[in-house]
């Protein structure tokens, strides 16, 4: 199935590792022109190499903390100026921390929120009037299913996605008139760099083995294990693409079924 994105441009946030870097890749190996951005400009330059070597295309980086509205203007600013258009953005920069509630204190809260929930809504309205004058664009946002599952031990990035799909929705209603198509993916557990880090940090304070203390815990999943960033990067792409142009408004949940919600 052709997408469509041959002569597209894309900035992809977040994009030097994990699901990020999986769309770089992806939206690349489909013809578009790509920039990646995070605030490390080593991890950045090796990645793009890694792609370019992998896919054939030109990826461009910026290296800007996002969580500075100096920041993202700067890197959408460079985007549109390389490219001289900017079709599709991928809002995907920012973890959040989990942790007790009653010891976290305000500066932790916005600090979380600065970069995943202040940096998605200032990204959006720096690329926005770009895609107004063009006559259309699309912004996927990757907003992790917490923000439908909610857990007391990660309230902080809970809450930040939940208001992130409510943004999308808002936004997407805001750009219909302009051909502006905003869509959310919200990815359960993904097989990153992060979540490698995490389960070894679990299994070390439970005292088994990482593998073992794995194999465990995907044991409970529907599927028997959790996604690979290629999974969601070809969503991304789909909704990024022209197959998808009635699609708007809407979050499409990414977890294999570990979501038990039923939604109307």
């Amino acid at each position: 199935m052709d997408l469509g994105l041959g002569d597209r441009t894309a900035l992809v946030t977040g994009g030097s590792k994990g699901i990020g870097r999986a769309v770089a890749r992806a939206l690349a190996g489909e013809g578009a022109r790509v920039m990646i951005c995070a605030r490390d400009a080593e991890t950045l330059a090796r990645t793009a190499r890694e792609i370019e070597a992998g896919t054939g295309g030109r990826v461009e980086t910026v290296a800007a903390d996002l969580g500075e509205r100096e920041g993202v203007a700067r890197a959408a600013a460079e985007a549109v100026s390389r490219f001289g258009r900017l079709d599709i953005l991928v809002n995907n920069a920012g973890a959040i921390k989990a942790g007790d509630f009653l010891a976290t204190p305000d500066e932790e809260w916005l600090n979380g929120w600065r970069l995943k929930l202040l940096g998605y809504i200032r990204m959006a309205r720096e690329v926005f009037p770009h895609m107004q004058r063009q006559g259309g664009g699309r912004i996927v946002n990757v907003v992790g299913a917490a923000a439908r599952n909610p857990s007391a031990t990660y309230m902080m990035g809970g809450t930040a996605n939940a208001a992130l799909i409510n943004f999308t929705k808002a936004l997407a209603d805001l750009g219909a008139k302009s051909n502006i198509l905003v869509t959310a993916v919200s990815p359960g557990p993904v097989k990153t760099e992060r979540w490698d880090a995490l389960t070894r940090q679990q299994a070390q304070a439970a005292g088994k083995d990482a593998a073992a203390f794995e194999r465990e815990r995907a044991a409970d999943f529907p599927l028997g294990r959790i996604a690979l960033p290629e999974e969601v990067a070809d969503l991304v792409c789909f909704l990024a693409s022209a197959r998808a142009s009635f699609l708007t408004g809407i979050a499409i949940t990414v977890d294999g079924g570990i979501t038990r919600g039923v939604y109307l």
